[in-house]
């Protein structure tokens, strides 16, 4: 008689179960809502410095291991001091004609040397004959007579042509060059024309008390060096320079028409200057700078001022000192990470922390 009442007293129990569960289903659900602080987060090592004026780039030596970035020490040696002149590589092509045209008016010069000689002997046997009995009409004389003078003139004008072409030379070319035309040893002339030798004209400025070297180092836009010979002073200038012009020769290709750049030894002691590789050479707004390291992993740029192109490099008299380590390879990477952007952390990860 008594199920009833234990089945309302189940029914009890099974209420206040169900409702502390749900009331702990809220609380943790609250719990899950709630927004726990974030823990903040510290900002990346700052890469890019500015110390006493300078920027310094830092960088471990894993990372530059990584990167290939590598340095190497300059020293200081004595170079002469040397004065600057400008030039071009000069078009050879009309000293070939010149000497072409020179051998055929040689040839033709012989032919009419031979001819008037034949017909001078002719002339002076028949004079002889008509002297003595009569044999030779005055016709054939006067015939014979006729064809040695028209040889005479003839060889007279071939001699006019070589000494025309010859002055052409002159003109263009020089004594020197000029003197070589129809010479069977003229080797500095086949080897120009061959292109063995190139042929250069160099600009001493005005107001510079140079005289021309015998021999003087060239440099072409690839910054290596050539030695170049006088030859002699150049008859003809560029219109676009001013100053005394002199022709050398140097034993390199290079391209017609090119700019080179001269360097003249003047007559003074050598001095000491520091040739900065071309590795290290970076262009930067317009001008040379190099990478120097200071310490294990720190790295600051400077300009290469004043200097001198020099066998692959740059000869410098200031900014730098012997000892000095600069960047040969990797500079281009130390500069993209001197002019990145500085990097700001957020102190947390979430993208509602950006409202």
């Amino acid at each position: 008689m008594n199920t009833p009442f234990r089945s309302k007293t189940s029914l009890v129990a099974l209420a206040v179960v169900a409702t502390i569960g749900l009331g702990a289903l809220g609380f943790f659900s609250y719990q899950a809502m709630t927004v726990v602080p974030a823990t903040p987060i510290a900002p990346p090592p700052t890469r890019v410095t500015t110390e006493g004026g300078l920027t310094i780039v830092t960088l471990d030596e894993t990372t530059q291991t990584i990167s290939g970035i590598q340095s190497e020490p300059i020293t200081a040696s004595s170079h002469p001091v040397e004065h600057l002149a400008y030039g071009s590589v000069l078009d050879v092509q009309g000293l070939n004609d010149l000497s072409t045209r020179y051998a055929m008016a040689q040839a033709d010069s012989a032919a009419a040397q031979s001819a008037a000689s034949a017909s001078g002997q002719e002339y002076e046997r028949n004079l002889a004959l008509f002297k003595a009995n009569q044999s030779v009409s005055m016709k054939v004389l006067q015939a014979s007579q006729v064809t040695w003078n028209t040889d005479k003139t003839k060889l007279q004008a071939a001699s006019a042509n070589i000494q025309s072409i010859r002055n052409s030379a002159l003109q263009q070319f020089g004594a020197p060059l000029a003197g070589m035309l129809g010479a069977p040893d003229a080797a500095l002339l086949h080897r120009l024309l061959s292109r063995e030798d190139m042929l250069l004209r160099i600009v001493l400025p005005l107001g510079v008390d140079v005289a021309a070297p015998e021999l003087i180092a060239v440099e072409s836009s690839e910054h290596h060096r050539e030695t170049a010979q006088l030859i002699s002073v150049s008859p003809q200038v560029d219109a676009s320079t001013e100053g005394r012009a002199y022709l050398y020769r140097a034993a390199a290709i290079l391209p017609i028409g090119s700019k080179v750049v001269a360097y003249l030894p003047l007559p003074t002691s050598t001095r000491p200057r520091l040739l900065i590789p071309e590795a290290a050479i970076l262009w930067f707004a317009g001008q040379p700078w190099t990478y120097v390291q200071i310490a294990k992993d720190r790295f600051t740029r400077r300009p290469v001022a004043d200097q001198t192109p020099y066998d692959n490099g740059y000869l410098v008299s200031a900014g730098f000192e012997s000892g000095d380590r600069v960047v040969v390879r990797g500079a281009q990477l130390l500069l993209s990470e001197e002019q990145r952007p500085p990097i700001t952390a957020s102190s947390c990860k979430d993208p509602e922390c950006d409202d």
